[in-house]
């Protein structure tokens, strides 16, 4: 009775985390973004910043490389000179010694082969090749998943986690230009048609090319609703029929 209770705790432990949500806030400026993750309700944070342009980063200095090079090539001016043309008396012809060590006696060497035949053949008949299951081609297993509704379930879930997790706030501000009158408008258009309120308080610049943004966005997610979405589509009907096409079966699953 202690176990099923202590299991029972477990349970609704694991239930309550996965239902508490964690959130995300984006701050963004020019060549750095910072990311910052929340869980049970700002008890656990973690941040990470990425810079996108080092400006600190000093260039090599060529001096060092040069004298470097420098030194080498003394280095070898010296070798050659002391590595005189070699005369043809110079020539060390190796003791009788030490060519019959180097090479086996023809005796030895058939011995060898024998051994290396034999045991390649028992290593051949002990250890049969193993058998590859085959599998479809990656060109088969997309027809497969657009023709049975798996991309059409994939793309379903995917845009329910995109309504899910979407920022609720987003604030940008700054001047913003392309340096091209027609691209900049092009992109104007397009921020005010899918993101309206973040394109308040931009100011386009329709002449030079310019880029001080500045934004923010928060958003947030409950693990628990994500998880759902994920097992519901791993156990749907296309997604079963798409894991035994996979691994060899039929059209028909």
């Amino acid at each position: 009775m202690i176990i099923v209770e202590i299991v029972a705790a477990l349970l609704a432990l694991v239930f309550l985390i996965l239902l508490l949500p964690f959130s995300y806030s984006l701050s963004f400026e020019k060549w750095k973004l910072e990311i910052k993750v929340s869980l049970l309700l700002g008890l656990i944070s973690k941040r990470k910043v990425f810079s996108l342009h080092d400006d600190d980063q000093e260039e090599p200095e060529e001096e060092d490389d040069e004298e470097a090079m420098e030194e080498l090539d003394h280095a070898l001016d010296a070798w050659e000179e002391t590595m005189g043309p070699a005369g043809p008396g110079d020539e060390e012809v190796p003791d009788k010694k030490e060519k019959e060590e180097i090479g086996p006696t023809g005796s030895e060497e058939k011995g060898n082969g024998e051994e290396e035949i034999s045991i390649s053949h028992k290593d051949e008949e002990e250890t049969p090749p193993p058998k590859e299951k085959a599998h479809p081609s990656y060109l088969a297993q997309f027809r497969f998943a657009l023709e049975n509704g798996l991309v059409e379930r994939c793309l379903g879930s995917l845009s329910l986690l995109i309504s899910h997790g979407f920022p609720k706030t987003l604030e940008v501000k700054g001047n913003l230009g392309l340096g091209d009158p027609m691209h900049t408008g092009i992109l104007c258009g397009m921020v005010y048609a899918f993101l309206p309120k973040a394109a308040e308080e931009i100011r386009w610049n329709y002449v030079d090319k310019e880029c001080t943004l500045t934004g923010k966005s928060r958003g947030r997610l409950i693990p628990l609703y994500v998880l759902y979405i994920l097992i519901k589509l791993a156990l749907s009907k296309p997604a079963r029929e798409f894991w035994h096409f996979r691994q060899g079966g039929n059209d028909n699953g």
